[in-house]
């Protein structure tokens, strides 16, 4: 369940939900919220905070500690370019300094000042749980060094982004996010300030957003891929192009297993699995709907109801299944096979799946010849665990959970 601090958060900040995103080939991708000259930031994922058990099962995260902290820390890394490398080199920093690149230092106090802009721009949360702090400060830390190191490549290619360019863009993320007029303006502003940040804040954090999608439409361009490139892949990917098997199904979650085997013992008395539903599960969304989770693939469910489901015929109650929150008993409602892919009906959407890697495999290359040459270090609180390895989440992917959440 959400936290009264995160509510208030929300309440408090118009950008905290819709962020700017763009696309491998940098065009504006459908959640796009702001952009100047067609360019925007990179995607930001969505933490969806719909209640229930059937809505949440393909959207809710819940995954082991250090990937729920790398997700989150991910939003960073993703929108300062999408990965690279880092060489630590040693040295001891002055007290108060906690990263310093080349010879650019950066303040414990700026950077908690950066921390306070992604938070109002973004919506990024700090963790609650001391060690998850202490993994996201890491993580921030290597994010901005990133940051740092494509400014500096920035002015070197003499890529310049006028504020009159970011101040239209924040405009039209104001008119998105609170509506048109000074009113509203003032409402923003008073949010950002709630926030701990700045509207001159955010509209830096918009020129360097900017700019590293110029650096990145500079460095890509010309990343092609054929038709005869298109043709090879196929084979090789035809599985994955494919429409899985999915089933649609309906689900009664109840907290121990006494009751899970209580509820199989009325449906197989042949009580109707609606009224069962409604009268003892604690899922309210899906509870009035007969316990209805609709149509899913194998790789939407956590992996014990996942096995369960696929393996029960239609019409034939299973379980009890325990998941993370609670034992289960569903029911297969219908079947629904799954069909090969067609290479005359995938070959677009293996195309552009095959630039946007090729475009991507381009950039980090770059990134890291970048990185390479930059001189990184840390402070030992801000140091990060691995900081010569590459983001574990990939570039505009956030990190899927398959844990069912808890019920409401």
């Amino acid at each position: 369940m959400e936290s009264k601090q995160n509510q208030e958060l929300d309440e408090a900040d118009p950008g905290a939900e819709d962020a700017p995103a763009v696309d491998s080939s940098g065009e504006v991708s459908e959640n796009s919220s702001v952009d100047a000259d067609g360019e925007t930031g990179p995607d930001i994922p969505e933490d969806s905070q719909e209640a229930g058990f059937g809505q949440r099962w393909r959207r809710r995260l819940a995954a082991p500690r250090a990937r729920k902290v790398l997700a989150a820390c991910a939003i960073l890394l993703l929108a300062l370019g999408g990965g690279g490398y880092f060489w630590l080199r040693a040295g001891t920093l002055p007290d108060g300094v906690a990263l310093r690149v080349n010879d650019r230092d950066v303040t414990v106090e700026q950077f908690e000042g950066k921390v306070r802009t992604m938070k109002a721009l973004y919506g990024v949360q700090q963790p609650s749980d001391p060690a998850d702090q202490a993994e996201f400060r890491r993580m921030t830390a290597k994010s901005y060094a990133l940051q740092l190191v494509l400014e500096q490549a920035g002015r070197e290619r003499n890529v310049v982004v006028p504020d009159k360019a970011a101040r239209d863009v924040l405009d039209r993320y104001i008119t998105e996010q609170a509506g048109e007029g000074a009113q509203a303006r003032a409402k923003f502003v008073e949010a950002l300030g709630n926030a701990g940040t700045s509207e001159p804040d955010v509209v830096a954090e918009i020129k360097r957003m900017l700019q590293v999608n110029r650096l990145f439409e500079q460095t890509t361009k010309g990343s092609t891929v054929t038709d005869e490139d298109v043709r090879r892949a196929f084979p090789e990917r035809k599985e994955s192009l494919g429409t899985p098997e999915t089933r649609d199904l309906r689900n009664i979650v109840v907290r121990a297993r006494e009751d899970a085997d209580r509820v199989l013992t009325r449906l197989r008395a042949g009580e109707p699995f609606e009224a069962v539903a409604a009268d003892v599960s604690l899922d309210g969304q899906t509870r009035a709907a007969g316990g209805q989770l609709g149509k899913l693939e194998a790789a939407q469910l956590e992996d014990g109801y996942a096995k369960a489901a696929f393996q029960t015929p239609q019409g034939v109650p299973f379980g009890p299944v325990q998941t993370q929150h609670g034992w289960n008993v569903g029911e297969v409602l219908g079947v629904h096979p799954p069909v090969p892919a067609v290479f005359e009906q995938v070959r677009d959407q293996l195309k552009q799946q095959l630039t946007y890697e090729k475009t991507m495999d381009r950039w980090q290359k770059w990134l890291g010849d970048r990185l390479r040459a930059a001189d990184v270090s840390y402070a030992d609180d801000y140091r990060p665990a691995d900081p010569d390895s590459p983001p574990e989440v990939a570039p505009g992917k956030p990190d899927t959970g398959r844990q069912p959440p808890a019920p409401k």
